[in-house]
This record gives structure tokens, C-alpha cells and sequence, in this order.
């Protein structure tokens, strides 16, 4: 484990390396130390602070309301992990972290980071879904549950790093004027496509408590003239019809295989001839590293109950929902371990 081995000194590094030391123990200890540092240096705006400028743990403290002793403990293992730098007793965000931890930086991923707080429960419980194998699937909280805001937004962080290249990337016709978003949430993609088509407008079609965040999202964007949200369930209710394109993205990975069968059946109907469907998602790809995949499975699972597909499954419940054209595979890179999936009716 590289906490671990960091800063051992020769005879350490040999025994870790020869198995005398129990490294799980670390495992256990420090993986929820390392998650808990970084979202409480966020929520308690610590990071936000440093961002502005640099600042004494007793001005921290002073200005954010904090206790100056675990104050003073958060910076010294943000420094240990490169997050800050520290000079005269005076505290400095690290270059790197002000572009992933400065709210006002086009690249901020604070509002994700922070949102990091609600997958501790799903990970504690992970003992007792193993016993009887329920979940607290993350989608049943109620439309107008704290959690929608703290997720929806977290995910526009990392939706704002990609949009313009997936939208780059899915070609729609100069004639498209309809796209359907299903599970869209903040609507970011769609936003994204409907700036490089000018006559292109879009429905977003998610569960109540993501679209009213949505909403208000593309309101504060002012583009709530070209992307509309609607309250509803993909799996459950009429879709509509003659879109040029549907997005399909991280969606499947929450569904059965026969639900993503049927969802497809129905996506093909709503599609007009020659329409695109893109379908991009996290999926167990041949060479990805087994220990990320693992790692995602896992968390899947545990939001869900469902699980992590291939790109051979992919394909085939594509043919069997009656799209007779394999799938073209296109790279995210600022996603990795995500692709878009594109095929036509």
C-alpha cells in the first residue's frame, strides 16, 4: 500500500515487501481517513478559503468558525497529501488542487468531493448487503430529499469536464431539431449538443428530484428555452417520438438486462428513421485494470443492486431491441474508463 510505504525507511520497505506487516490493518484505517479529510476540507470551506489566498490556521479558524486544534490537523495531512503547502506557519493551496478544489475554477469538482460524504453509509452497510443482498438504491430518495441538490450537482462537476467533447463527438445532421435525454439530470450534455446545432432543442426526461435541480440549473445557464426537463421514469413511462438522437448516459448500469432490452425496444420507436442513439456508460471493458473495474462493480452494486455490463452484452441487447448496425465505440478522454456507444435506426 503506498501509504504505506511512504516514508519507510529500508528495513520497513523490506518488510512490507516480505508480507511481516499487516497492510489490510492500513487498508481499513486510512481509507476512510483519506476520503474524510478531503470532503471535510471542502464542506467546511477550507479549500474555498486557501483559494482566495493564503491564511494562518488561527485566520481559518477565525473567519470560517472552526476549532483551530482539528483545523490545524486537517492542513497538516492536506499538506501530506499535496493538497497544501506550508511556509512561516501560513497555508497555501497547492497549484494542482486550486484547479479541482477552487469553486470559481471551469475544472472545480468541490461541489462532487463534498457530495462523497453520502457513499460512507452504502460502504459501512457493505457487510450487511453481502448477508442478505438489499440496497439503498440511491434513485428511491424522495423528489425533495437534501441529497438530489448535493448529487445532481457533484455531477454537473464532472459532466462541465467532458461536455464539450462529447457533444463534439456525437455528429447529429444540420436538419436535427429534437433530442431526448433520458436520466439527463443537470442537463449539461444536452446543453452542450444544442449550442453546436442551433436549431436542435432538448427534452430531459428524469425522476422529479433530479429534474428539479436540473431546472434550475439550465435556468441559471439560460438556456431553459432549448432544454426543457420532464418529470418522469425511462423505464416506466411514453418517451414520445421523432427524435433525432436520444442520450442514454449512465443509465444502464442501474438496469437489469431485460429492463435495458425493453428501454431500447422503446428508444428505437422514439427515434426517427436515421436517428442516433449514444449510450455512454462505465463499462467492464477487456483492458481495463481489473482493480478499478472491481472497485466500480462494487460501488455499482451498492447504489443500485445492479451491476457493471460489457461491451458484448452491450451489442447483443442492442440486436435483440432490433438495431441491426453494431455500435460505433468512441473515447471520452477526459472520462476515463467511459465510453460513448453510437448506432443508428
Amino acid at each position: 500500500m503506498r501509504l504505506a510505504l511512504h516514508g519507510a525507511n529500508p528495513a520497513e520497505w523490506l518488510a512490507l515487501r516480505l508480507g511481516l506487516v499487516p497492510t489490510v490493518a492500513a487498508q481499513a484505517w486510512a481509507g476512510m481517513g483519506l476520503s474524510g479529510i478531503v470532503v471535510a476540507a471542502v464542506r467546511t470551506g477550507v479549500t474555498e478559503r486557501l483559494a482566495q489566498g493564503p491564511a494562518t490556521v488561527t485566520e481559518l479558524a477565525g473567519e470560517l468558525g472552526l476549532d483551530p486544534v482539528p483545523t490545524q490537523l486537517m492542513l497538516h495531512c492536506l499538506r501530506s497529501f499535496g493538497h497544501v503547502s506550508c511556509s512561516g506557519g501560513v497555508y497555501r493551496l497547492s497549484r494542482s488542487s486550486r484547479r479541482w478544489l477552487d469553486p470559481r475554477s471551469g475544472l472545480s469538482v468541490s461541489r462532487y468531493v463534498a457530495g462523497a460524504a453520502d457513499y460512507w453509509d452504502w460502504w459501512s452497510g457493505l457487510d450487511e448487503v453481502t448477508r442478505t443482498g438489499k440496497v439503498r438504491r440511491s434513485h428511491d430518495a424522495a423528489a425533495d430529499d437534501p441529497y438530489w441538490r448535493r448529487y445532481i450537482y457533484g455531477q454537473l462537476d464532472l459532466a462541465r469536464l467532458s461536455a464539450r467533447e462529447v457533444a463534439r463527438k456525437i455528429r447529429l445532421p444540420a436538419s436535427a431539431t429534437s433530442l431526448l435525454d433520458l436520466g439527463g439530470g443537470h442537463g449539461w450534455y444536452s446543453a452542450a449538443i444544442c449550442q453546436r446545432h442551433p436549431n436542435l432543442t432538448a427534452t430531459v426526461l428524469d425522476l422529479p428530484g433530479s429534474a428539479a435541480i436540473g431546472r434550475e440549473i439550465i435556468a441559471a445557464a439560460g438556456m431553459s428555452d432549448r432544454v426543457r426537463h420532464r418529470d418522469g421514469d425511462a423505464t416506466l413511462d411514453d418517451l414520445g417520438s421523432g427524435y433525432d438522437a436520444v442520450l442514454c448516459f449512465n443509465l444502464v448500469h442501474h438496469l437489469t438486462a431485460d429492463q435495458i432490452v425493453t428501454l431500447f425496444g422503446r428508444i428505437r420507436e422514439s427515434l426517427s428513421p436515421g436517428g442516433t442513439l449514444a449510450v455512454m456508460d462505465a463499462f467492464a471493458e477487456p483492458a481495463r485494470r481489473a482493480s478499478a473495474a472491481d472497485f466500480l462493480a462494487m460501488f455499482v452494486y451498492l447504489s443500485s443492486g445492479a451491476q457493471v455490463h460489457t461491451p458484448a452484452e452491450l451489442r447483443i441487447w442492442l440486436r435483440k431491441a432490433g438495431f441491426t448496425r453494431p455500435p460505433r465505440r468512441i473515447r471520452i478522454l477526459r472520462i476515463p474508463g467511459q465510453a460513448i456507444y453510437l448506432v443508428r435506426k
